[in-house]
């Protein structure tokens, strides 16, 4: 992707998660956004159909980095040792801390953690080929830890404590294969 294209996107990105702190996401205007962006009206209807279009190209941004990380996670790995899975989120976390803050402040940020972690397990079963009728127990374990540390992850913010997340999460996924 070209090097204007990036910095427009995510001029715009950051524009958006700072004004859904301030308004509803359904209030932000265009000529808002373009102002906040530093972009013209023009430019921003090149890369977005509509205010929509743009919301969820930035809300998928936003799975996408967390889907990329679910497509590593190994069950049978956290089972026998979370380290590496709880390590790997935790750092990607704490790179993205900003946005998640701003995020968890908008107004979509509600439903979009439900999406995104439905998401998550769903990829996370799929990866390990799990299907509910053959891995109820596993899948019943994933979706239960994935709402634990999502929460675990949002719910604090803006204060994140990576040692002491970690120390949960760990505890937490490392409980649950001792079942």
């Amino acid at each position: 992707m070209d090097r204007r294209i990036k910095r427009t996107r995510a001029a715009v990105f950051n524009a958006m998660l700072d004004l859904m702190v301030e308004k509803d996401a359904s209030k932000i205007t265009v000529l808002e956004l373009c102002k906040r962006a530093d972009i013209n009206k023009s430019t921003f209807y090149l890369h977005y159909k509509s205010m929509n279009d743009c919301l969820q190209s930035c809300f998928q941004t936003i799975m996408d980095g967390v889907i990329n990380i679910s497509k590593r996670i190994k069950y049978d790995e956290i089972k026998n040792d979370p380290t590496k899975a709880v390590t790997i989120l935790l750092n990607e976390v704490e790179k993205e801390v900003d946005y998640l803050y701003k995020f968890k402040a908008s107004s979509i940020c509600g439903p979009a953690i439900k999406v995104l972690k439905e998401n998550l397990v769903n990829c996370i079963a799929e990866n390990n080929g799990f299907t509910m009728e053959d891995n109820y127990y596993e899948i019943t374990a994933i979706t239960f830890s994935v709402a634990g540390c999502i929460d675990a992850i949002i719910e604090p913010l803006p204060v994140f404590k990576k040692d002491e997340l970690f120390r949960l999460m760990y505890n937490m996924l490392k409980s649950h294969s001792n079942n």
